[in-house]
């Protein structure tokens, strides 16, 4: 026996139109006038033959006819059927438990199949009919039509919960100012949108539209239209956010696994949207509270029902939550009111998660709220992140860093300089801290600079490098590096050597004829080597010196791929990386998975033994005898990628990843997504030559009117894509656009008097500066301008 309530999932696809409930049965009437009982048959309550074994709800086959009319009493069944007239009953009646004169007797079935027989009530028509533990009643009234119809009871003949239709809308529109009209109106207004039950019977679907339990249960569709449609009216539209901010959102149900009751969870971000429009509150924050409190249940199967919405409706649950986001703003800096937004917060990102699981039908920039950097210092952010993953304080105030999807990759890019920013000035604040209090106690001991001193050898450059970083204590690595050639002059007020320097050792680094990486097409990102030809330590280096470049804020050439961003990230490759590694290769597979004839294995000759890096690998034991076929396939590719990416390079990728992690903040690193990440790292490629040359700086007597100036713009809008990439290497290091955009690199021009029309223009990358020659033609100009690009063209760079 069950004493709380419970679903009877043998019920949902009865279309059921009335259940009605004796003491220990249940009987259900269903829309082509069919009985099924189900319960205790101690009685014969449920209308069985002796013989049916068989629980739960059962079709009670011998009435003949289709039912219009049901009812329960304590240990019998009445049904009425129109088209015949007939008024029946199955089960006892008046029963006192222990008091029967005999068991058998207990047992006895009464089939009274004509308690009123049909010729009594030919004048009479049923209008419904009820049953008491021993008395039945059936009311009557004049009949409307002379004779019965054969058919069964529909729908619309028994009571329904209060909803919205369309005559009911339309007197809605209608209703003046001050008419009854109107005051009945506001009544059945504050009804419907003040239950969730009613909201939801508004909007159901026809149970046959329900393909499956996932399915969305209600028609977002039709909601958002008549949603749109009544808040035009201000009055509608008030009663309905009174209504829902005061009655139903407290009253949703928060516990409930069922379909229909978590319906209301995707009504709401509709009907939001159309109250915001009218300028009216918000529901995010009450409505993400509400979600926050349920039950893992109930929210799991919510995430469900997010999973299967179609982007328009997901997207309006996402728009929702920030707009919730940005009317807290204000209380950012309230240390009582800023909390309020966490709920939010939260939801949103369950959003994400759900958004990132379904394949992101949503772009992920949809997820972006700029006017969080644009209204708050992101350096106070940062600080307040830092107390609550400290553990500082455990009632710390919201950050927007413990939910970075939030971000865009900019804000990311700004948080992630501050961060080290922050810690070489605090580096700074405690060296200068300790020499005042030298100074002070007269102490003749000066602390170690707060610098990490490079100083290397640029016809040695690589091996140097190594030699000196390993020889660097781990606190250096994260101070404001300062480079110095050996014989050269210094440059540390401008920051050195800097981006000379990563730019000349990333780029032996990456040679081919270095042996670190291997190339598996040409002009194909890098990747690392199954069989190693330089020492392991050297990989560990490589990321130290990766880390450091993006430690110090330096952008340049390394050609990576982003599945080594995936991997720093923890996250899987997949097929798509190694097309992008290997075009071939990567085609090849597909076509294997696109591979659909039964002749596979005589016709492709492929068995899960490879040839990678020079040497056959089996995938699995004994590869080579396994043929791949249609059934094996898709394993067959999966371990193929999986070999590629991840297994042959596990040990030398792991200490890149340790060196790369031994300079910067994990953590930090964390708030990006891995294409943002490889974007901030080495660039992108969406070029705008028109706003390079808008923002173009001249120095002296240079001016945009100047005719070598002329020239050169004329000379650089014809050269080609390539030259033009070309020239961005020449001048600033790296071919690619950083993640701020070509807004924020700004050439600047000099014209370089001292050399004659035979140079070639000269370029100072750490200041992107071009020092150009007089030159007299457009002729010399482009000669001498290709000469330069070509000349700073090394490998991997065209």
């Amino acid at each position: 026996q069950v004493f709380k309530p419970y679903s009877v999932a043998a019920l949902r696809n009865l279309n059921a139109i009335y259940i009605s409930c004796g003491a220990e049965h249940t009987a259900v009437l269903t829309q082509d006038g069919s009985i099924f009982t189900f319960g205790d048959d101690s009685a014969g309550q449920l209308g069985r033959s002796s013989s049916t074994q068989k629980t739960g709800p059962q079709r009670v086959d011998w009435i003949g006819g289709p039912v219009s009319l049901l009812a329960c009493g304590s240990y019998h069944t009445l049904a009425y059927i129109a088209a015949s007239g007939k008024l029946i009953s199955f089960g006892l009646g008046c029963r006192e438990r222990g008091t029967a004169s005999c068991e058998q007797e207990e047992m006895q079935n009464f089939n009274i199949s004509a308690l009123i027989s049909a010729h009594e009530l030919l004048d009479s028509l049923v209008e419904q009919i009820f049953a008491g533990t021993c008395v039945n009643f059936a009311s009557t009234v004049p009949p409307q039509e002379p004779k019965y119809t054969n058919t069964a009871c529909s729908v619309e003949a028994f009571p329904n919960i209060s909803h919205m239709d369309r005559a009911l809308i339309d007197k809605w529109m209608s209703a003046t100012a001050e008419s009854e009209t109107r005051q009945e109106a506001k009544r059945e207004i504050e009804v419907i949108f003040s239950s969730p039950a009613c909201l939801t019977a508004s909007f159901l679907k026809p149970r046959s539209a329900l393909e499956n339990s996932c399915c969305i249960a209600v028609d977002l569709q039709k909601a958002r239209e008549v949603f749109c449609e009544l808040t035009k009216r201000d009055w509608i539209a008030g009663r309905v956010s009174f209504s829902l901010l005061n009655h139903l959102i407290p009253s949703l149900p928060l516990t409930s696994p069922h379909q229909e009751a978590l319906s209301c969870f995707l009504l709401l971000p509709e009907c939001s949207a159309a109250l915001e429009a009218q300028n009216l509150q918000s529901l995010a924050l009450p409505f993400t509270k509400a979600i926050s409190g349920m039950s893992k249940r109930s929210s799991d199967l919510l995430e469900k029902y997010w999973l299967s919405l179609p982007a328009p409706f997901f997207d309006k649950i996402v728009q929702m939550c920030k707009r919730g986001v940005v009317s807290q703003l204000p209380y950012y800096y309230n240390c009582f009111l800023c909390n309020e937004v966490i709920p939010v917060l939260e939801v949103l990102q369950d959003l994400y998660k759900v958004n990132k699981k379904a394949g992101c039908k949503l772009q992920l920039n949809s997820f972006y709220i700029d006017d969080i950097s644009q209204k708050i210092n992101l350096l106070d952010d940062l600080i307040r992140w830092h107390a609550w993953i400290d553990n500082i304080n455990h009632s710390s105030l919201v950050s927007f860093c413990c939910f970075p999807f939030v971000f865009n990759p900019v804000s990311k890019m700004q948080l992630f300089d501050l961060e080290s920013i922050t810690c070489q000035e605090v580096t700074k604040a405690v060296a200068h801290q300790r020499l005042r209090h030298n100074q002070l106690n007269r102490v003749d001991e000066y602390p170690k600079l707060p610098y990490f001193f490079l100083r290397v050898q640029r016809h040695n450059l690589l091996e140097d490098t190594f030699q000196k970083l390993s020889q660097v204590e781990d606190a250096s690595l994260k101070m404001q590096l300062l480079i110095q050639f050996e014989g050269e002059v210094d440059r540390h007020e401008a920051g050195g050597f800097v981006v000379e320097f990563f730019l000349y050792v990333f780029e032996e680094m990456s040679h081919p004829d270095y042996g670190m990486f291997m190339y598996c097409e040409k002009n194909s990102p890098m990747w690392f080597p199954a069989r190693l030809s330089v020492e392991m330590k050297k990989y560990y280096l490589f990321g130290v010196l990766f880390g450091m470049c993006l430690f110090n804020r330096v952008l340049v050439y390394i050609p990576f791929s982003l599945a080594v961003f995936k991997k720093l990230m923890g996250k899987k490759p997949s097929l798509d990386d190694l097309k992008e590694l290997s075009p071939v290769l990567g085609k090849s597979l597909q076509a294997v998975l696109d591979y659909e004839e039964d002749d596979m294995v005589a016709e492709l000759h492929l068995c899960y033994n490879i040839s990678w890096d020079n040497a056959d690998v089996d995938l699995i034991p004994n590869g080579r005898s396994v043929a791949v076929n249609n059934a094996n396939k898709k394993d067959f590719v999966s371990k193929y990628v999986d070999y590629i990416l991840n297994k042959s390079v596990e040990g030398v990728f792991e200490e890149f990843k340790r060196g790369f992690y031994k300079v910067l903040d994990k953590r930090v690193v964390g708030f990006f997504e891995p294409q943002e990440l490889m974007d901030v790292a080495v660039g992108h490629a969406n070029y705008d030559w028109d706003i390079y040359e808008k923002n173009a700086v001249y120095c002296d007597i240079c001016s945009p009117t100047h005719h070598t100036i002329r020239m050169f713009w004329q000379v650089f809008r014809e050269l080609t894509l390539a030259d033009k990439k070309g020239f961005l290497l020449f001048v600033t290091g790296t071919d690619r656009v950083p993640i701020t955009g070509m807004e924020s690199m700004k050439l600047t021009i000099q014209l370089h008097n001292i050399l004659s029309e035979d140079h070639i223009p000269e370029a100072l990358t750490c200041h992107s500066l071009l020092l150009l020659p007089p030159y007299s033609t457009i002729g010399k100009l482009k000669e001498r301008l290709l000469q330069a690009i070509e000349n700073n063209r090394g490998f991997g760079r065209q």
